[in-house]
C-alpha cells in the first residue's frame, strides 16, 4: 500500500544545537523558530495561541480519552513546549507532535499506552473538533468546510470531513499517522537531548504550602464570616480552610501555567512559588505580622515572581472577566510595591508581559 513519505528524516546523531537548552536569561518569543520561519512567519501572538490550543488538546486527549495521570499529561506538555522551542509549527503538524508527546510521556511516567490507542483516540478527538468547526462555519455562512485558518494551519491539516469519527486501521491515513508518530517520537527525543526526567511545579508547590502551614506564616486578610448559628469559626478550622484553599488555587494556577511557555523560561520551583503567591492573592491571604512576601518565598526574585505571575494572570484573566481584571491590577500593584521595596532592576533579556 502506497504511503505518504514522512518528513523530516530523524537525525542519525543529535546535532549540537538541538541539545542546547532554552535558558531563562535568553528566552525571547520573538526569536522562536515559528516566528522567524520564512516565507510564512507566525506572529508571537499566533505562536502563543498555537501552544495554548494544542495544550488543551493534550489535556483533553490525555485525561478523558487515554486516562493518563496528571503528571504524564504535564510531562507531555513540557515535551511539546521544548519541541517547538527548536522546531516550527509550519513544518510539523502540531497534532501529530502532540500524539508523539503523549506516547512518549506515557512511557516516561510508567503509564504506557499502545500506539494504536493513542492514534485512534487522538484522531477521533481532532475529527470531532473539525466537524464542530465545520458546522459553525456553515451555520454562519462562512468559508468552505475544509478551509483552515492560515495562522493555525499545519502541514497535514487538510482533511476530508465525511462525518466519520473512526479511523480505519487499514487505511492509508492510519499507516501514515503510525509512521509519522513513531518518527516524531524519535525526533522529540533528539530535540530534548534525551532528558526524560521532568520536574513539575506540583511537587514544589505542595512542599511550599506544607512549610507555610507548619510554621503558621499566613492568615486571612479579613476574618471569615461567622457560622450560621452566629458562633465564630475556630482558629483551627480557619487554618485548615485557609491551607485547603491555598493549595487548591495554587494547583489550578500550576495547571494554567502549562498553557504558557513558562517551563522554557523558569525552573519549576519558581513557577510553584509564583502559583502559591497568586493563590494567596485570590484567596485574600497574607503573611502574618505584616511580613513581606519575599521573606516567605525563598529562591525567587521580585522580578521573576512578577514575570511569572503576570504571564499566568494574562492567560486566565479573560475567563474570569471583571474579577480577573481586578485581580490582575491588584497583583500588579503589589508587585510594583515589592519591586520598589527591594530596589531591584528588571532583567531586559527576560520575556516581559505587561
Amino acid at each position: 500500500m502506497a504511503t505518504i513519505p514522512p518528513r523530516p528524516l530523524p537525525p542519525t546523531a543529535p546535532s549540537t544545537d538541538l541539545l542546547v537548552p532554552v535558558l531563562p536569561s535568553t528566552f525571547d518569543e520573538n526569536h522562536l523558530p515559528s516566528v522567524l520561519h520564512q516565507p510564512d512567519p507566525m506572529t508571537p501572538e499566533a505562536e502563543r495561541q498555537a501552544r495554548r490550543r494544542t495544550v488543551r488538546f493534550l489535556e483533553e486527549a490525555g485525561q478523558r480519552h487515554l486516562r493518563l495521570p496528571r503528571v504524564a499529561i504535564a510531562t507531555a506538555t513540557v515535551f511539546f513546549h521544548r519541541f517547538y522551542a527548536k522546531h516550527c509549527f509550519q513544518q510539523h503538524d502540531r497534532f501529530e507532535v502532540a500524539m508523539a508527546c503523549l506516547l512518549l510521556a506515557g512511557k516516561t511516567e510508567e503509564s504506557p499506552k499502545k500506539l494504536d490507542l493513542v492514534i485512534r483516540e487522538c484522531w477521533k478527538l481532532r475529527r470531532r473538533a473539525q466537524q464542530q468547526q465545520q458546522q459553525q462555519r456553515l451555520s454562519q455562512g462562512g468559508e468552505s468546510p475544509n478551509a483552515a485558518s492560515p495562522s493555525m494551519a499545519s502541514p497535514s491539516s487538510a482533511v476530508n470531513l465525511d462525518g466519520s469519527t473512526q479511523l480505519d486501521p487499514k487505511s492509508e491515513e492510519y499507516v501514515r499517522l503510525k509512521e509519522r508518530v513513531l518518527l516524531l517520537e524519535r525526533v522529540i527525543l533528539h530535540t530534548i537531548g534525551f532528558e526524560l526526567d521532568i520536574s513539575h511545579p506540583y511537587k514544589y508547590l505542595a512542599e511550599c504550602v506544607q512549610t507555610l502551614n507548619v510554621k503558621r506564616l499566613l492568615e486571612y486578610s479579613s476574618p471569615p464570616p461567622p457560622k450560621p448559628d452566629g458562633s465564630n469559626v475556630s482558629r483551627t478550622s480557619q487554618n485548615t480552610q485557609l491551607f485547603q484553599d491555598l493549595f487548591q488555587y495554587a494547583m489550578n494556577f500550576a495547571n494554567d501555567s502549562m498553557h504558557t511557555s513558562l517551563c522554557l523560561q523558569f525552573p519549576s520551583s519558581q513557577i510553584a512559588m509564583a502559583c502559591v503567591y497568586l493563590s494567596a492573592k485570590y484567596c485574600n491571604i497574607r503573611p502574618v505580622g505584616g511580613r513581606h512576601w519575599m521573606e516567605l518565598l525563598e529562591g525567587i526574585t521580585v522580578e521573576d515572581l512578577g514575570c511569572i505571575s503576570v504571564q499566568i494572570l494574562e492567560l486566565v484573566q479573560p475567563r474570569r472577566g471583571a474579577d480577573g481584571e481586578a485581580a490582575l491590577k491588584r497583583v500588579r500593584r503589589d508587585l510594583e510595591e515589592m519591586g520598589r521595596d527591594s530596589g531591584g532592576q528588571k532583567d531586559g533579556k527576560r520575556l516581559k508581559t505587561g
